[in-house]
């Protein structure tokens, strides 16, 4: 059985001859001085990309996927400034600390509805974005790999936060709803038109769409229930639709933290793959998840960046991995990766361990 035909029996809730394993990509991957170490603990030479690990590491891990990204049209690369920070093509300014970003300007933070119509928003139809992606998707295919689809747009939670700040985001989803309601219409309508453009080339040549927006803290969701069903679910669903009409791949949803609360509503709007599965975050017990979601979700991720990769020895790791494998993998549905990008304290034997026993336990 290769990677795509594994890939596609755990989309069917299928047990195949093993779990799945994802590595790369922007919100599975790794970092710089992660990798960096890694590579030398493998006794390996290449360089460090966009959190995607060499081919070599990914054909010693066996690694079912690999990933198509479109491309950045010139006026759409982020602008460096005189101070060193840069500036992308929402008018979003960041700078890199400890290997991250962070935002230093919201733009939209002291923004009115009016102010939304003469904002100057990214060009929905950007020329020579998806030049690639099609006959990228068919080779890989062809070399019997499944395909993960790289995010080309936020989610429509996360982009208002980073135009307004998270503060006056959340204030005006409980307070100024017709705000929250005139932005997310904005977005959407970015949103929109990057589906058709990217998901109408690429088509059913992808298996896997991933999408991110976060959703949770470490206790709970951001927002109700009740307030993601009324400002945000109407929107997130738009997309998918909007995705739907170009493939059939599986929508691949990404929110760190707690959702548990969320989950009945994000399958409604859309949403087939949950990621991370924080297992660390309140009411995210991978037992549980399986037992009420299991049917209707297929779980990616798992394996913890926050405490255990890090944190624990070799062993250990491999105990946890195990437990992980146990909870998830019975029926199909899971698919092991790290729940984050593995960040650059992690000692290297300990990702070494989670791959080994992934492919080890992971048999069914």
């Amino acid at each position: 059985m290769n990677s795509l035909e594994r890939v596609r029996s755990c989309f069917a809730h299928e047990e195949a001859d093993r779990i799945p394993v994802d590595f790369g990509g922007w919100l599975s991957g790794i970092s710089r001085g992660a990798y960096v170490k890694l590579a030398a603990h493998m006794g390996l030479d290449g360089a460090w990309e966009s959190y995607t690990p060499m081919e070599k590491m990914l054909e010693h891990f066996e690694i079912d996927f690999r990933r198509v990204t479109p491309k950045t049209p010139v006026r759409e690369k982020t602008r460096t400034n005189p101070d060193g920070s840069r500036t992308d093509r929402w008018g979003v300014r960041r700078v890199i600390e400890n290997e991250d970003d962070q935002i230093v300007e919201f733009p939209l933070r002291e923004a009115s509805i009016g102010d939304l119509e003469s904002y100057p928003w990214p060009d929905s139809d950007p020329a020579g974005r998806y030049d690639t992606v099609l006959a990228e998707a068919v080779a890989i295919h062809e070399e019997g790999y499944a395909i993960s689809a790289q995010p080309d747009i936020n989610g429509v939670f996360e982009q208002a936060c980073w135009l307004c700040g998270f503060e006056r985001m959340l204030m005006d989803m409980a307070l100024n709803p017709d705000f929250v309601h005139a932005l997310f219409e904005k977005i959407t309508g970015i949103q929109e038109r990057y589906a058709a453009n990217y998901y109408g080339t690429v088509g059913d040549n992808v298996d896997m769409v991933q999408l991110g927006d976060d959703f949770g803290t470490q206790n709970g969701p951001f927002f109700s229930a009740g307030m993601y069903r009324e400002l945000v679910k109407p929107y997130q669903a738009r997309y998918h639709r909007a995705i739907r009409a170009g493939t059939n791949a599986m929508i691949f949803h990404h929110s760190c933290g707690s959702v548990y609360k969320l989950l009945e509503e994000m399958i409604d709007s859309g949403v087939q793959i949950l990621n991370p599965v924080q297992v660390g975050a309140a009411d995210m017990d991978p037992v549980k998840l399986k037992k009420e979601f299991g049917d209707r979700l297929v779980f990616h991720g798992g394996i913890d960046v926050q405490k255990a990769l890090p944190l624990m020895k070799p062993a250990e790791i491999r105990d946890e991995v195990k437990r992980v494998i146990d909870a998830l993998a019975p029926g199909g549905g899971y698919i092991l990766a790290p729940s984050h990008n593995i960040q650059g304290d992690t000692p290297p034997e300990n990702i070494v361990a989670m791959f080994e026993t992934a492919l080890e336990h992971g048999r069914y």
